[in-house]
């Protein structure tokens, strides 16, 4: 009996090799101006060789306000797509699916105040992890916010990416607004 996990996996429009995934992995691989490099793609592709069928992106912010540390390319702009395209290409030559993870950190960062002064948040409350401080998002930033991950979605698409996964999880934004802990708000997005 073969061992199913070498066996194709079938999702609604995707069909992955077998079932070996690489999860999202962080790295600082990228340029400090939110750009990818050559470091990356080299990266992935040792995962990609080795015979994965899909690999999940490590953190990808949709903004720059979002990104949780400097070096991590972004996916804020349709600048970006070029190089997301590259790497996926890359990937496909050895058919590996490229999953691209849309994040935003709020207000849960390892480095304050270098690209901006404070996180943004469902929550004014400094992050207890590192005490940095926030501010609590208006609703018109959820909405640019929401639309900034929409566009990360389609320019993801445009790359020739094959899915995206929004991370919700390990305290990040989605999570401060998913928390009864944290998310202190009386508004429609309380």
């Amino acid at each position: 009996m073969p061992d199913v996990i070498f066996e194709p996996l079938h999702f609604r429009n995707l069909t992955v090799k077998n079932r070996i995934f690489r999860s999202n992995v962080s790295g600082r691989f990228d340029n400090y101006d939110g750009s990818g490099n050559q470091a990356r793609i080299n990266w992935e592709l040792k995962f990609a060789r080795g015979g994965v069928g899909g690999i999940i992106s490590s953190f990808v912010p949709v903004t720059i306000r979002g990104r949780i540390v400097p070096n991590y390319a972004t996916i804020d702009r349709d600048e970006r797509i070029p190089f997301w395209r590259e790497l996926g290409r890359r990937v496909h030559e050895f058919d590996c699916r490229f999953i691209m993870q849309l994040s935003h950190s709020g207000r849960q960062r390892d480095i304050p105040g270098i690209e901006y002064d404070r996180g943004l948040s469902a929550t004014s409350d400094p992050d207890p992890v590192h005490g940095f401080q926030c501010e609590r998002m208006t609703t018109a930033q959820i909405r640019e916010t929401v639309d900034a991950f929409a566009a990360g979605a389609r320019r993801a698409r445009d790359a020739g990416l094959d899915g995206v996964e929004l991370h919700g999880a390990n305290g990040y934004l989605i999570t401060q607004f998913l928390s009864s802990a944290i998310n202190d708000r009386d508004d429609e997005y309380g």
